[in-house]
């Protein structure tokens, strides 16, 4: 169906029209259309269109909204209306969704829960943010290597309905230690008397609870599978991580370093239409304030060369264009090595094959970019032709490397890389960029004593 003339329909239902049909319509198509389709309506109305759904459908559609967007519609909630809807989701989801709600709220909530339903929940909590643990779901399909594929297929029928990625099930033996992996194909195709543990994979890739979700997606990516086992410390079953689960931790992890890049690290919402004025901010402010006093730096660097700049005016006219070359140049760089160190493809032990490459590459820029700009000051200055030219190919080269060489000692620091963000590596070359520029200015121009 069209998704504005769902939309339509389900403006229509908040002005009490075809109620009947729109909940028809909904439980027909897929929780992520009708999610699409409540994109444009206020918060308030998605809460009141949220009421008109069963729990199972309410769950569903509710389960595609982010989650800095669950808090917001949850806070419009009564405390029946949330425990219905909770009981529908997930333990992983639940567990996820409790973390980021006030202390009071979770409180109530948690209590209101079962006792083995509150158990595992609290086990997933225990994961810190950003390991696998974090992201796993304890529901996967499991059954004991000595049954016959009939009995699996049986038990599968009986227990897994709650099961996620049940296209792989699991065999354990009695404390839960993965003896090996079939797949629900194989299940289904193998004779119904023959035993599940004689046509097991037992060579799997696992992942271990604690460990970085990097190491998930990277896991998963070179596998091409559609889930993997996760271990806790004593080699035991914990769960599986999925790759809806991976895709969405990546993109979260892909916001966050874009955010940090940005000079702007630690935004509670991923949504950046969630983000309140005050928590911009905050989060902006310091940075461009610690780089302001940066930048002062290069205005002391103009102040000590101003008798240069008195002899030779036309030096002003290009003083932008080029720092802000180098600028750009260690920029470029920058984003490129954050990315390669985030998902794995860049080591820190790697620093001197980059630092090799990038000088390679940032002379050669510098030289095409510097043969660009002396034509100009051939028409506009051609007295600092070989100065602008020389300049831009220093200042691209140093840019390029402070750029290249900054998320690795970030790294070797046990810093976030991201932290090299963009303005940081502007300040940086643009203090250099002054220095240089005006010290050949001197030496070529014979300006300096």
């Amino acid at each position: 169906m069209n998704r504005e003339i769902l939309h339509d329909k389900l403006r229509e239902a908040l002005e009490g029209k075809y109620l009947d049909e729109v909940k028809s319509l909904v439980n027909s198509l897929h929780p992520s259309v009708t999610k699409e389709a409540l994109e444009g309506f206020s918060y308030e109305e998605i809460s009141q269109l949220l009421k008109l759904f069963n729990p199972d459908k309410k769950a569903d559609i509710f389960t595609y909204f982010e989650l800095s967007e669950q808090v917001v519609l949850l806070d419009m909630m009564q405390e029946k209306e949330i425990l219905d809807l909770v009981l529908h989701l997930r333990n992983d989801e639940i567990a996820d969704l409790l973390v980021e709600l006030p202390e009071d709220r979770h409180r109530a909530i948690f209590r209101k829960l079962a006792q083995k339903k509150r158990e595992e929940i609290l086990k997933l909590e225990s994961y810190p943010e950003g390991t696998i643990g974090s992201i796993m779901t304890p529901n996967y399909a499991f059954v004991s290597p000595s049954i016959t594929a009939a009995e699996a297929l049986n038990k599968i029928r009986r227990e897994s309905t709650d099961a996620e990625a049940i296209y792989y099930i699991y065999l354990v033996d009695s404390n839960s230690h993965l003896l090996g992996v079939v797949s629900l194909k194989q299940l289904i195709i193998a004779k119904s008397d023959k035993p599940v543990n004689t046509f097991m994979q037992k060579d799997i890739i696992t992942l271990h609870a604690h460990s970085p979700v990097e190491e998930a997606v990277n896991e998963l990516n070179k596998s091409d599978l559609l889930a993997l086992p996760v271990l806790d410390r004593e080699g035991r079953m914990a769960g599986i991580v999925t790759h809806d689960e991976i895709a969405d931790a990546a993109a979260e992890e892909t916001t966050e370093d874009f955010h940090r890049l940005a000079a702007a690290p630690g935004l509670k919402s991923q949504n950046l239409k969630l983000a309140t004025i005050p928590e911009l901010l905050a989060k902006r402010l310091p940075w461009l304030l610690i780089l302001v006093f940066m930048n002062v730096f290069s205005g002391a660097g103009i102040a000590y060369f101003e008798d240069t700049i008195e002899a030779v005016v036309a030096l002003v006219f290009f003083l932008p264009l080029l720092i802000d070359s180098g600028g750009n140049a260690g920029s470029q760089s920058a984003t490129l090595m954050v990315r390669a160190l985030a998902i794995g493809d860049v080591r820190l032990r790697d620093w001197f094959y980059f630092l090799r490459k990038e000088v390679s590459i940032s002379i050669l820029m510098g030289i095409a970019m510097g043969f660009g700009v002396s034509m100009v000051a051939m028409f506009r200055a051609p007295e600092v032709m070989v100065v602008v030219a020389l300049t831009m190919l220093c200042t691209v080269v140093v840019g390029s490397l402070i750029g290249m060489m900054l998320p690795f000692v970030l790294t070797r620091l046990k810093l976030d890389p991201a932290t090299a963000s963009a303005p940081l590596i502007t300040s940086l070359a643009d203090i250099s960029g002054v220095i240089i520029y005006f010290s050949i200015a001197n030496w070529y121009l014979g300006l300096a004593g």
